[in-house]
């Protein structure tokens, strides 16, 4: 013994969850239908899918018309009056494409499910095809004959849009959706600042100033990124169009519309358009075909190194490697709509990370 008091340490007990305590047959229970509650409200999600989707894309669309209302306001427009233009010319495009546009591309689409027989017969004569064929060894030949046979059943297209009350379907879901798209974009430019006000109503005081900083610099990305996209998609959809009435293909309408609605997906869009023009102008000839190609690789090049940067500017950037990325997760979740929002989603998670997460860290 050397005199010194024994030390006692002090353990703390550590309170049971009145769950556990409450038995196992309970516990399974409470268990059990918490999963078969999130299973409820995944199924919920999905079953909703495709209006969680409209509503998202008129969304962004409100998102990429409203620094026109800004700018409207600098030139002392009041914000009624702002708005009630932008409104109004967003109606009169609409109306526009549906008068002038829609018309052209359904009866392209319906002339070119007629032509891709022929089209095909006549490939498999022309001189090119031939010689490729020669030197492949003859392997060419069966896979035409077997697309040939394909194009020419009305049962393959029929079986592609899933069978005839499918196809009558979808385009009744088309023209609502559309209608919907355009009522709900109109509600979300009139009320968007009443809807911001609302969001930043919902975080604490002590967060909301710099939530709203780093929120408004979202929404002023988002939208001058959009306008931009859009004015490079007229420019890719005009060009297309003004090609491929040059080189003789009848279905120049309905691939500039095509381009229009595809240029919008970041980096793979314009390629994906240039190629699906210089396959259809190959039934037209291959001269045709090398024409578009070789123009459309000059434009891209204009488009990527000139005008993108000039139109589209700063507004979002992100590496390229991270817009394939986003561009593939979206395309895989939710679609043509993912890969279209992908890169302004992709864009507004670094930012959050650049200003919130990175800053948190460094203060640690």
């Amino acid at each position: 013994m050397n005199g010194d008091s024994p030390v006692r340490s002090k353990v703390t007990a550590v309170p049971t969850p009145r769950l556990l305590n409450s038995g196992p047959f309970r516990f399974g229970f409470i268990t059990t239908l918490g999963v078969l509650l999130a299973l409820a409200l995944g199924a919920a999600i999905g079953s909703l899918g495709f209006a969680l989707t409209l509503i998202f894309f008129a969304l962004f669309i409100s998102l990429g018309l409203y620094p026109v209302v800004l700018k409207l306001e600098r030139w002392k427009f009041s914000r009624t009056g702002a708005v009630l233009t932008v409104m109004g010319a967003f109606l009169v495009i609409v109306a526009l494409l549906l008068w002038m546009v829609v018309p052209i591309v359904i009866e392209q689409a319906a002339l070119l499910i007629k032509y891709l027989p022929a089209g095909l017969d006549q490939i498999e004569s022309q001189d090119w095809f031939v010689a490729l064929n020669q030197s492949f060894g003859g392997v060419l030949l069966p896979f035409v004959e077997l697309l040939q046979a394909g194009a020419a059943d009305p049962r393959t297209w029929i079986a592609i849009g899933g069978g005839a009350l499918q196809v009558g379907v979808g385009l009744v879901n088309g023209v609502f959706s559309a209608f919907f798209v355009v009522a709900l974009t109109l509600y979300f430019v009139a009320g968007l600042e009443s809807m911001k006000k609302g969001l930043y109503s919902l975080v604490p005081a002590s967060r909301r100033d710099g939530f709203e900083s780093i929120a408004e610099e979202i929404f002023q990305s988002v939208g001058k990124y959009l306008s931009g996209m859009f004015l490079l998609a007229v420019f890719n959809a005009i060009f297309s169009f003004i090609l491929l009435t040059i080189v003789g293909n009848p279905f120049a309408g309905i691939l500039a519309a095509f381009a229009l609605v595809i240029t919008f997906i970041p980096v793979v869009g314009s390629l994906i358009s240039a190629g699906l023009m210089t396959v259809v102008s190959l039934f037209t000839s291959p001269t045709a075909g090398l024409i578009v190609l070789l123009v459309m690789l000059v434009y891209l090049q204009i488009e990527a190194y000139v005008l993108t940067p000039r139109v589209v500017g700063k507004a979002i950037s992100i590496p390229g490697s991270l817009v394939l990325i986003g561009a593939m997760v979206g395309a895989t979740l939710l679609g043509l709509l993912g890969a279209l929002v992908a890169c302004t989603v992709s864009a507004s998670i670094l930012l959050i990370v650049k200003k919130v997460i990175v800053p948190a860290q460094n203060a640690q």
